[in-house]
């Protein structure tokens, strides 16, 4: 277990590209970087996204472990996503431009790859037929870290058991889009609500959970224990089993626009290195409960939810694929595209890490997150239940990610034919 775990809980650990976090922090990165992955790789002098050359292409086998599993699942929810967004909307890699139609076909051709080769015949078509890019941080590589669904024991009321209100978003908050005042605010946005005629900052989590302010304000959709209420925030979705035996999934509303604050930092004296990871922090607060509130109160970032049929959903508002589905950053990577990750699973033995152990595979980058933040930063999505729990637990590694399209010629050629 690397140092780095002391800094971060899953999608909480805050990542800009890793500037501004600190020296120390500096330093277990590159650790991580020069570590954890058996590739070295000359940094860039900032992060970006850059087309790799026709010899960065064929230096890789760009091989699935999973041996294409799920692969076609992942890519038709995509595909589904580029077939409902507004017309008009374009797709950006770098100098390419796609349309929504254009990133279809590019997943049917890789669909149709995939069906019709395979080993180093499929490897070709695709070195042939698809331009790569390498998102990479100001370490040269990527970030990753992993997250998944939980399930949480509930009610529809509160009990002595289930304390904890489980909001949906409150009718009084407003999200103002600042591009619409400023070509220099585009993308960005701020959360509020109304005071006396002026906006005013959110409550924040101290305000909602320990002031209960949003009593008669919003409404709960059920009651869970306070600190499976604070990881289920952090995983964005989660689902609910109630005492008749009903499950309930609900998923990722709003935020009440405060910026998240990482607990692992004040816990990394009281954790050991070597033992740091969700299921520790778990334990010390339960451990610790005249801790907790101080702990939690930290970070200010409250998630509200909604309810959902079917999930969990990605920031597209597609299905999640465990082991194919990603986060990544919404304002720099093209929602619904195809990636190819490179990085380490942890491996486990009786619950405990023994190792890791080297992936490469391809994924589709379907959702974001409020920690999933520059070029390089990679969440994987690993599903439900224990074994996903323990996995994106313990998931911090280095690693690589690359995006990919297909040329123009070979989607253009396709649907002329189709035309025809």
């Amino acid at each position: 277990m690397n140092l780095f775990m002391a800094w971060r809980v899953h999608r909480g650990f805050t990542v800009k590209s890793f500037p501004g976090i600190g020296c120390i922090l500096l330093v277990c990165c590159l650790i991580v970087i020069t570590g954890g992955c058996d590739m070295l790789v000359k940094p860039p002098t900032e992060p970006r996204l850059h087309e790799l050359s026709d010899r960065e292409v064929l230096q890789y086998e760009w091989a699935d472990d999973l041996d294409f599993t799920d692969i076609d699942q992942s890519v038709e929810q995509s595909i589904g996503y580029y077939e409902k967004v507004a017309a008009g909307t374009v797709f950006r890699y770098g100098g390419e431009v796609y349309t929504a139609q254009e990133m279809a076909a590019s997943h049917r051709l890789f669909l149709s790859l995939v069906k019709d080769f395979a080993g180093m015949d499929l490897v070709r078509s695709l070195r042939e037929k698809f331009i790569f890019f390498e998102s990479a941080n100001a370490h040269g590589g990527a970030f990753f870290t992993g997250y998944y669904e939980p399930f949480l024991q509930g009610s529809l009321e509160p009990t002595a058991e289930f304390t904890e209100p489980l909001y949906e978003t409150p009718g009084d908050l407003i999200v103002v889009d600042l591009g619409m005042f400023s070509r220099e605010w585009k993308q960005r946005s701020i959360v509020g609500r109304l005071d006396g005629g002026r906006l005013v900052p959110y409550d924040s989590r101290e305000e909602i959970v320990y002031g209960n302010s949003l009593e008669n304000r919003a409404r709960p959709l059920a009651y869970v224990r306070e600190i499976e209420l604070f990881f289920l925030q952090i995983q964005g979705s989660g689902l609910i089993g109630l005492p008749d035996g009903r499950v309930t999934r609900v998923n990722y509303a709003q935020k009440n626009g405060h910026p998240y604050v990482s607990i692992g930092s004040v816990l990394r004296d009281k954790i050991p290195s070597e033992r740091m990871s969700l299921q520790a922090i778990k334990a010390y607060l339960h451990e610790h409960p005249e801790e907790v509130r101080d702990i939690l109160s930290l970070n200010p970032s409250y998630t509200f939810f909604r309810e959902v049929e079917e999930g969990p959903l990605g920031n597209i508002g597609v299905v999640l694929t465990p082991n194919r589905s990603i986060a990544m950053d919404s304002a720099l990577i093209p929602g619904g595209g195809l990636a190819f990750i490179e990085t380490e699973l942890p491996v486990f033995e009786d619950c405990e890490l023994t190792g890791w152990r080297p992936v490469r595979r391809f994924v589709l980058v379907q959702d974001t997150g409020g920690a999933i933040r520059g070029h390089g930063r990679v969440d994987l999505f690993f599903g439900h239940g224990p074994k996903a729990e323990l996995t994106a637990g313990h998931m911090i590694r280095a690693g690589r990610v690359f995006l990919m399209a297909a040329k123009k010629k070979y989607i253009g050629d396709k649907e002329d034919k189709e035309d025809e």
